[in-house]
């Protein structure tokens, strides 16, 4: 059986002095890492969606008549009517669908429209 023990200490060789063990140092290595890992994922993550969701609200908040937009489902048209969470667009054909204002992807600029024209007549 001594074999089996040969690399464990022998027991009754104790020498009576304690060696303590610093868990401190190693609890406040975790903590400090902890820390950094939290504040990574504020600045990634938390920080830049705040930033879209207050760019989404100003948007919305300036649409007006007239505007053109393109809904998440990639309508496209032109507002008519604007209620307290739904907008009323009308679409090719003079189809006019009501769309709730959380579906809206982006508003066209008037600038935006130019260009688009310009890319289309290039085109025929």
């Amino acid at each position: 059986m001594k074999l089996i023990f040969a690399g464990a200490p022998d027991a009754g060789a104790t020498t009576g002095t304690a060696t303590p063990t610093s868990t401190s140092g190693a609890l406040m290595q975790m903590l400090i890492m902890l820390l950094i890992f939290f504040a990574m994922m504020y600045f990634l993550v938390i920080l830049p969606q705040r930033r879209r969701e207050k760019e989404f609200k100003q948007m919305i908040e300036s649409l007006k008549k007239g505007d053109t937009i393109i809904t998440t489902g990639g309508v496209v048209g032109k507002i008519v009517d604007i209620k307290k969470d739904v907008i009323k667009i009308k679409s090719a054909n003079s189809t006019e669908l009501e769309i709730h204002k959380a579906y809206i992807a982006k508003v066209i600029k008037e600038k935006e429209e130019a260009k688009e024209e310009v890319k289309e007549d290039s085109k025929e």
